[in-house]
């Protein structure tokens, strides 16, 4: 409980000094101040700060989006040390809400609950949705998923689905574009809540909804990608990209340096030459070069391929 005290003392401190420049670029977001208020969103100086409770209401961590006039780049939302994949908007579960509608993203949670509608994320994004929480939620009576418009939200949508049987799958329409989201939706679109309550009344369950979606936007991995992709990871070498973005230092048979997906003050992101992978044992971020880029970089899988076939071009051309 200290643990969960102090954060919140240290989240209560960030609110208080978010400045107006970023409340106005979370209202231009589709969060409004009474949202920005209310869950405690701040700046840490850095970042803009996200507090993340868990199940029995204790702060846990926070996640860390990019402030938008930070001119160094860098990805798009980190986590602080100790996170984890949590699911974020527990208050919704534990007073069994419903409608209750599951996106992907913390932002795209934010813009739906500044809309009125009930909602939850995964801190982990699209793949990563656990059994406890699917069972906590299969009380709810009515339950929709909501993830972007892209080959991951569609996969990320189904594993749900057949998680939460009684759930209904909302298929955001075409304007939207391949990659769109619920910000996007609302945002761009200038969509409203009666526009958005029109695509949970015509939802359906994850089969017949993921056939009005385009083969371009969620189709299952046909063999001519699946060798693109290999090859890829035989040309690109995990260790050459990374190294873009941190400096390694070589320990006996692997690679270690400053995690760049949380505020690591040890070196815990270890690279794995031999495997090709890599591993973080702080927020436990891992998988291969094309998982690294895609979220260091916050890109879809096509353009993460697309990124590492020029990057083996050019690093190809450099060593010749």
């Amino acid at each position: 409980m200290k643990k969960h005290r102090d954060l919140l003392t240290v989240a209560t401190r960030y609110h208080a000094q978010l400045p107006q420049r970023l409340r106005g670029y979370l209202d231009r977001r589709g969060i409004d101040d009474a949202v920005i208020d209310f869950h405690l969103i701040g700046w840490n100086g850095v970042r803009i700060s996200i507090p993340v409770f868990n199940r029995e209401g204790a702060l846990m961590f926070f996640k860390l989006a990019r402030d938008p006039d930070d001119p160094i780049p860098g990805p798009k939302m980190i986590a602080s040390p100790g996170a984890y994949a949590e699911l974020y908007g527990w208050e919704e579960v534990v007073g069994n809400a419903s409608p209750l509608v599951i996106c992907e993203g913390e932002f795209d949670r934010l813009a739906l609950v500044s809309k009125h509608f009930h909602a939850v994320t995964s801190t982990g994004g699209a793949g990563v949705f656990r059994q406890e929480w699917a069972d906590a939620i299969a009380t709810i009576p009515e339950v929709y998923v909501c993830y972007d418009r892209d080959a991951v939200g569609c996969a990320g949508a189904l594993r749900v689905g057949q998680m939460i049987p009684h759930a209904k799958i909302v298929v955001l329409p075409d304007e939207v574009g391949d990659h769109g989201d619920v910000t996007d939706f609302f945002v761009r679109l200038g969509a409203s809540r009666a526009d958005f309550e029109a695509l949970l009344a015509v939802a359906q369950p994850a089969s017949p909804a993921v056939e009005q979606l385009p083969k371009r936007v969620c189709r299952p991995i046909e063999s001519s990608d699946r060798q693109r992709i290999d090859q890829i990871k035989r040309n690109v070498r995990v260790e050459d990209v990374v190294a873009r973005y941190v400096k390694l230092q070589r320990s006996g048979d692997v690679l270690r340096g400053l995690c760049p997906f949380h505020e690591d003050r040890a070196p815990s992101l270890t690279v794995y030459p031999t495997t090709n992978t890599f591993h973080c044992f702080g927020c436990r971020t891992h998988g291969d070069v094309i998982s690294f880029l895609r979220v260091m970089e916050t890109m879809s899988f096509p353009d993460a391929l697309d990124a590492l076939e020029n990057f083996s071009i050019d690093h190809g051309e450099a060593k010749e």
